[in-house]
């Protein structure tokens, strides 16, 4: 069975219109954890009983995190009907979508348990986590589609046969483990448990458990670096990768290092509300790079 052209443009721009939202929508939840609004409404799904909210900083930011989800949920859902409906021959457009879909429903249940518990650390991790997931769902078909639209993939499969298709899984991997330690820490209040850096309070071993928490989070960032060097010098010397999946991979690397450096500023600089909020946009953007790069590294068609 075949797919006009057409078809294939219309879903691909729905897909992205999808991932743009998605994207849009972590980057809120993660301003909501890192400005301490998760409870600034106490029920859900109303906000201190009223569909409008009151005109509170904390309230009106979660009731935008929660805007943003209503606006997501209908793409996501739209995407996996006409993903089922006119892609079924494509197994790599229309099952990542239908399992978004299903993560989709688990997300909503979840945060309003999160709400109504008030905001346990290791539910607003479990949150995160399954919305990174979602927007990898929705990722990935999105490059599928840009690639059967631009007729660079015919039949497409996903194998991860090679070192370098493989370690852009290993890459997702550790991204994957910071971003929800980073999470757990701000959930757990231990942004602010360390100052300064690279020291916590000018020590190397922190005195309490925040701190602790804090000082894995950045052990684990800096376990990631030295792979994202290396994955730097295998990009570099890699010739059989698609300029496409090298560039993905560049992206990657780049975002995660400014990433890093807005980490260890903000921790400089006291902690500014802008800078928790610039990291936390930027680590979204991390995800859905090496998202994109694990996609495309992984994407093998008969035109290759």
């Amino acid at each position: 069975m075949t797919v006009d052209n057409l078809s294939i443009k219309r879903l691909r721009n729905l897909l992205i219109a999808t991932t743009i939202m998605t994207f849009l929508l972590i980057t809120m939840g993660g301003i909501v954890r890192v400005t301490g609004s998760g409870l600034g409404c106490p029920d859900w799904p109303r906000c201190f009983g009223q569909w409008i909210p009151p005109l509170r900083t904390d309230a009106i930011i979660e009731y935008m995190h929660r805007l943003a989800a209503t606006l997501t949920s209908p793409l996501i859902l739209a995407s996996a009907v006409i993903g089922w409906r006119n892609f079924r021959h494509h197994k790599l457009i229309y099952r990542p979508l239908i399992a978004a879909v299903l993560l989709l429903g688990v997300q909503g249940l979840l945060g309003g348990v999160v709400v109504l518990l008030e905001v346990p650390p290791n539910l607003v991790a479990l949150h995160f986590g399954i919305a990174l997931l979602i927007l990898a769902l929705v990722i990935f078909p999105t490059t599928i589609t840009h690639g059967l639209y631009k007729q660079t993939l015919i039949f497409p499969r996903l194998e991860y046969k090679n070192d370098y298709s493989k370690l852009s899984l290993y890459t997702l991997l550790a991204i994957f483990v910071i971003l929800v330690s980073g999470a757990i820490v701000a959930s757990s209040n231990s942004t602010e448990a360390c100052s300064g850096w690279p020291l916590c309070n000018g020590v190397f071993i922190p005195t309490n458990l925040l701190g602790w928490i804090h000082m894995s989070h950045r052990a684990i960032v800096s376990m990631s670096a030295a792979v994202m060097i290396y994955l730097y010098s295998k990009t570099i010397k890699e010739n059989a990768a698609r300029i496409e999946v090298k560039y993905a991979a560049l992206a990657t690397i780049l975002l995660f290092f400014i990433q890093a450096f807005i980490g260890a500023l903000k921790v400089s600089t006291r902690f500014p509300v802008y800078l928790l909020a610039l990291h936390v946009a930027v680590a979204a953007a991390v995800w859905a790079s090496a998202v994109i790069f694990a996609s495309l590294a992984g994407t093998t068609s008969s035109t290759d």
